[in-house]
């Protein structure tokens, strides 16, 4: 098992799941990713934290970006390209999640989600015309955007589609939690947050406070917590079956993940190096760190 492979130790799946609260109090945001939470405490903080895309100022980032050099726009234009298709496929894909959600309060949550996603769309897509000069709408900047798709990429979001498609099939709770484990924990919380931690950086030395003050509002914080909640809850109701689950979608995309990286060092390792300042096996290293956070905040994996 790809678990076993990283020097992960698994809790086993019949020891029961509680939600027991840490001593030391980490902030806020640590505190939604990290730790179980009431469902309507996470509807509150999505009504506590509402921002507008259009009180974003990107007069200095348009600034910074024509000063860049032609490898550095490059490397931008590569990130932005995950960004808009991630934005872009997650929109759609999050509609099936409604259809299957078991209860009502997690239909409410994602219902917020899916209101989240179109507002980070728009936030990509004025960056893109107002920093990048793209000029179009949403095609132009799907089109630019394609051309940017690397294989790494594009293996991804058809591995995510996939988990997301059986939802379609029937209101199955352990297809449900596959497609949460998928999405919320390994798509959202480990991919999405490594490629958001290092291009933070990036950000800064490179002088673009816009894409900043940008990046911390999309932040998935909420949404990790969706999925945290969600599937401790689930490890608590029936561990063994919850944990069965779990652990398929984890090798699944463990093992997929091993041969991106090869990918990665072998077509895109100066583009990782330009768009997010690391070497690929930096950014696998981050993903697994993340990836293990994730699975001892859900109870999957011994402290």
């Amino acid at each position: 098992m790809f678990v076993d492979e990283v020097g992960l130790t698994a809790v086993q799946p019949r020891s029961s799941v509680t939600s027991a609260v840490p001593a030391v109090e980490p902030d806020e945001n640590a505190v939604l990713e990290e730790r179980p939470q009431a469902y309507q405490a996470l509807y509150a903080h999505w009504e506590r934290t509402q921002w507008s895309t259009l009180e974003l100022d990107f007069d200095t980032d348009k600034r910074s970006f024509d000063a860049l050099n032609e490898g550095e726009q490059r490397g931008l234009l590569w990130i932005f390209a995950h960004r808009f298709h991630a934005e872009f496929n997650v929109a759609r894909l999050l509609a099936p999640f409604l259809l299957a959600a078991p209860e009502y309060e997690i239909q409410l949550l994602l219902a917020t989600q899916v209101a989240d996603e179109h507002r980070h769309l728009q936030a990509v897509l004025r960056i893109y015309e107002e920093v990048f000069g793209v000029e179009g709408g949403i095609e132009a900047v799907r089109a630019l955007a394609d051309r940017n798709l690397d294989p790494v990429a594009e293996t991804l979001y058809g591995r995510l589609e996939h988990y997301v498609n059986r939802l379609s099939a029937g209101l199955d709770e352990d297809e449900f939690l596959a497609a949460v484990v998928a999405y919320h924990l390994l798509a959202e919380g480990v991919i999405a947050r490594t490629a958001h931690n290092l291009a933070a950086g990036q950000y800064e030395r490179l002088a673009f406070p816009g894409l900043a003050e940008g990046q911390s509002l999309v932040a998935a914080t909420r949404h990790i917590g969706i999925g945290v909640t969600y599937t401790r809850r689930r490890l608590e109701q029936d561990p063994r079956q919850a944990h069965e689950v779990i652990g398929a979608v984890i090798d699944d995309f463990g093992q997929l993940a091993a041969a991106l990286l090869a990918t990665a060092n072998q077509e895109l390792a100066t583009l990782v190096r330009s768009g997010y300042g690391v070497e690929p096996a930096a950014f696998h290293a981050e993903a697994i760190r993340l990836m293990r956070l994730r699975l001892r905040s859900v109870g999957f994996l011994a402290d």
